[in-house]
């Protein structure tokens, strides 16, 4: 996943949005409208000027952007109230709390390629991996709306499948008779406030034993994350995003694989 971080984009680093550890599942958006996708070095003022829209409602008095996350043609996963935060997207109070909220910013003249789907799927494991259930719903289905647009939508009711396979991403690998911990179901990535956690502690111990030089603290910051990218290179893993994933924690705790 190519995670933004809202300090990254331009946003202040927390959030007033109300806490939800837990929901339902996700609901996907669109932005809609005669929106047509420029260079990538855009997108981040795109989410700056979403932001700014919401925040200037006179209706809704949104307190930040709505979205949880919000995903470009490009694939990249902009953290937007983030996670364990209430949506303000959804249509009603109810809705919000019962479920995330991602949006592409899609407009109504172009189509979602295989790399915005992979960003939206992307966010939406990220999600269920921290607190989502399984439903993946289109806005429409809580609200009199055409969000997410009816090619949105059709994927939706596919089950949001990843391009080029399934509905959900790459497996997490099979341990081996001699792996160490199966994944934890939790992403390791940048993110603010800071992750701190024993999962954190349990791959920065594996990596140590592993030969790379790392702090084991259970606090996943710059020098983590460094290394995990550093590692996704040696392992030609896909992406080379310095999250550590399914297939990243997998990798690094086999021992048939130590170089």
């Amino acid at each position: 996943m190519q995670l933004v971080t809202r300090t990254e984009w331009g946003a202040p680093a927390e959030t007033p949005a109300a806490d939800l550890p837990t929901a339902l599942g996700v609901d996907v958006h669109w932005i809609g409208g005669p929106y047509t996708t420029p260079d990538h070095s855009q997108c981040a003022a795109e989410v700056r000027a979403i932001r700014q829209e919401h925040l200037s409602d006179p209706v809704q008095h949104w307190v930040d952007i709505a979205y949880n996350f919000v995903v470009c043609q490009h694939g990249y996963v902009f953290e937007g109230r983030g996670l364990h935060k209430e949506s303000g997207a959804n249509g009603n109070q109810t809705v919000n709390h019962a479920r995330y909220a991602v949006c592409a910013i899609q407009g109504t003249n172009e189509s979602a390629g295989d790399t915005l789907l992979q960003g939206l799927r992307d966010a939406i494991d990220y999600l269920q991996a921290n607190g989502a259930g399984d439903e993946i719903r289109g806005h429409r289905d809580d609200f009199n709306t055409d969000c997410p647009g009816d090619e949105l939508y059709a994927w939706v009711q596919a089950g949001a499948p990843r391009p080029g396979g399934g509905g959900s991403p790459t497996p997490t690998p099979s341990p081996s008779p001699s792996a160490g911990p199966a994944w934890p179901g939790e992403y390791l990535a940048l993110r603010t406030p800071m992750l701190h956690d024993d999962n954190v502690r349990t791959w920065q111990q594996r990596m140590r034993d592993r030969g790379w030089s790392i702090t084991v603290d259970g606090w996943y910051g710059p020098a983590s994350a460094s290394i995990c990218r550093q590692f996704q290179t040696e392992k030609n893993l896909d992406p080379v995003d310095g999250i550590v994933g399914p297939v990243t924690w997998g990798a690094a705790m086999r021992t048939d694989n130590i170089t």
